[in-house]
């Protein structure tokens, strides 16, 4: 049976995927071990992400060719949003930090590097090369959530919250629609353009791996 464009994607990037899963940031986040500092990094650096993130998915929407895609992109944006005013707001009076420190923490190196990637592919590139470039970030934090929801932790309480968000049906939601697109783009995607859109689907992966590896690491500009 063939594959799906997708499953070609996925079945490419999977030695990347496997060193994210293996990743100690997960692993310790799984186990309830993981300090503190290195989590507050890490969604101080989300929250960053997620700005960005947004105005990809809007520029994706200004490329939709028809109603139900540009529904897609607007929707999934504004989620996006959401989660920045309340999802990361909510993490900041847990861990202890204010929306000003949200709004003023410069980008890690990593950071700075995926968000101008994906923003350069949505710029330049056609739809379908737009959803490859975001589809890994979706999917792995989907596959992440499932991955660690058995057996999640009790404590802290705000690790066992965030894997059953990204285990959850609602998120999962979103996750399908963008497997779904990439499917119908791929099926007709050709030549150099197949090309394309497999090497951003690759590259937007190992930036998700040193995301983790940013905040596990608490990275610094050494400069």
């Amino acid at each position: 049976m063939a594959r799906t464009f997708s499953e070609q994607l996925r079945r490419k990037a999977d030695k990347i995927w496997r060193e994210i899963h293996a990743h100690p940031f997960l692993r310790e986040l799984y186990a309830g071990t993981l300090p503190m500092d290195r989590f507050t990094y890490f969604i101080l650096q989300d929250y960053l992400y997620l700005l960005d993130f947004a105005q990809v998915l809007c520029l994706g929407g200004a490329k939709s060719s028809d109603l139900k895609t540009l529904e897609i992109f607007t929707r999934h944006a504004l989620i996006a949003v959401e989660v920045e005013r309340t999802f990361h707001a909510s993490y900041g009076k847990s861990l202890g930090f204010s929306q000003r420190q949200l709004d003023t923490t410069p980008k890690g190196p990593i950071t700075e590097a995926y968000t101008r990637h994906l923003q350069a592919v949505a710029r330049g590139g056609n739809l379908g090369e737009i959803v490859s470039a975001v589809l890994p970030c979706y999917w792995i934090y989907g596959e992440v959530g499932r991955r660690l929801y058995k057996n999640r932790p009790k404590s802290p309480k705000i690790y066992r919250e965030w894997i059953e968000t990204y285990a959850s049906e609602g998120y999962w939601k979103p996750v399908r629609e963008q497997i779904r697109l990439m499917n119908h783009l791929g099926a007709s995607a050709k030549g150099e353009e197949e090309k394309i859109m497999h090497s951003h689907f690759l590259l937007s992966s190992r930036y998700e791996f040193l995301f983790w590896d940013q905040a596990y690491r608490l990275e610094e500009w050494p400069v």
